[in-house]
């Protein structure tokens, strides 16, 4: 209760204070003369007695005198030289190589193929030994590539020469297959037998290779001639 009382004296006083602050700002509002306004007017005989402002009289500053630049001394011409052409650099021909033969390319001989070496080794097919025989390899263009379309004959041993074995290069996939390449061939003879055989490659019923000899051994390790020709010309 005092507190609340307290709380209502110091409102009121506040009340007070105002309303009293007010009625200050007005009577300096309607009397500005009165003593209560710090910021009276000042009277204009003693603002007379004050005499003229005097004004401030600007600062000039002293006048800039122009000074010619010193003279440029004019640059002479200076001739410009003739054109002179720059000489080309000579050029050098460029010399073409003459081409290498490739080595796969066989020597040029009388006849339009050239036989490798025979190799005796065992048959692709893994055959039971004893039973199977036989020339196989690929007929290769004179680029080195797989050729195709060239009669193979074989004769000799069990096969008898008015009696050929003829295969086309190329004619069989799975020969391919088994010859790495697509123009592979394959003469099949039989059993393998200690007997001579011979192959050439022909062409309107004539030989356009040598006709190779090969020797051939009853070893089923051996049971295959791998020969290849290829064409030189």
């Amino acid at each position: 209760m005092n507190r609340r009382r307290t709380l209502d004296q110091l409102t009121t006083g506040v009340l007070i204070a105002t309303v009293a602050m007010l009625a200050c700002y007005a009577l300096i509002f309607v009397a500005p003369d009165l003593p209560i306004n710090p910021l009276r007017p000042i009277p204009i005989e003693q603002v007379m007695e004050l005499g003229p402002v005097p004004s401030a009289t600007p600062t000039v500053p002293p006048t800039w005198t122009w000074t010619p630049p010193p003279a440029t001394p004019t640059p002479r011409h200076t001739p410009t030289p003739e054109f002179t052409a720059t000489p080309r650099p000579s050029r050098t021909p460029t010399i073409i190589p003459s081409p290498t033969t490739d080595p796969r390319i066989p020597t040029r001989s009388p006849f339009k193929f050239t036989a490798t070496t025979p190799v005796l080794r065992s048959d692709p097919y893994g055959a039971a030994c004893g039973n199977w025989g036989g020339i196989g390899g690929q007929v290769i263009d004179i680029d080195g590539s797989p050729l195709k379309g060239v009669s193979v004959v074989g004769w000799g041993g069990p096969v008898s020469e008015q009696e050929k074995k003829v295969f086309v290069s190329g004619s069989d996939t799975r020969i391919n297959r088994f010859y790495n390449g697509d123009g592979a061939y394959e003469l099949y003879i039989g059993a393998p037998g200690d007997f001579d055989f011979f192959v050439a490659v022909y062409e309107n019923g004539r030989p356009v290779s040598p006709v190779v000899q090969v020797r051939m051994v009853n070893d089923c390790t051996r049971d295959l001639a791998w020969i290849n020709f290829q064409r030189n010309h």
